[in-house]
């Protein structure tokens, strides 16, 4: 497994899982799907920006991405519609649709 490459669905979440608590390191499902899901939002962001000008981190309670720009201002926010589940629990179930998803939001914001 490619460290360094961001696990795109359940199957590479759970060979992540295994490679990092072989190497002492455990980590929850959850754990890894929260920082591919933020890395994987942040490579969307750059590959619009043609560059790494904004960034992306989790709002407090882990429901909803936010972007900004290089002095800190909110450009944008990403968040499940109402009555769906979080993004988390949607990657569990369709993680492409989430990738979609997050892209198609990211366009509104970024504009490329």
């Amino acid at each position: 497994m490619d460290d360094f490459k961001i696990p795109e669905d359940m199957q590479a979440v759970g060979q992540r899982v295994q490679t990092m608590t072989e190497r002492g390191f455990p980590v929850s499902e959850v754990d890894v799907i929260k920082e591919a899901l933020k890395d994987g939002l942040q490579s969307i962001v750059d590959e619009r920006m043609e560059g790494n000008y904004y960034y992306v981190r989790w709002d407090s309670d882990f429901t909803g991405l936010s972007i900004f720009d290089a002095v800190n201002d909110l450009v944008g926010e990403i968040k499940p519609q109402d009555g769906q589940a979080s993004f988390i629990e949607q990657f569990k179930d369709n993680a492409e649709q989430v990738w979609l998803l997050l892209d198609q939001e990211t366009g509104k914001f970024v504009g490329r």
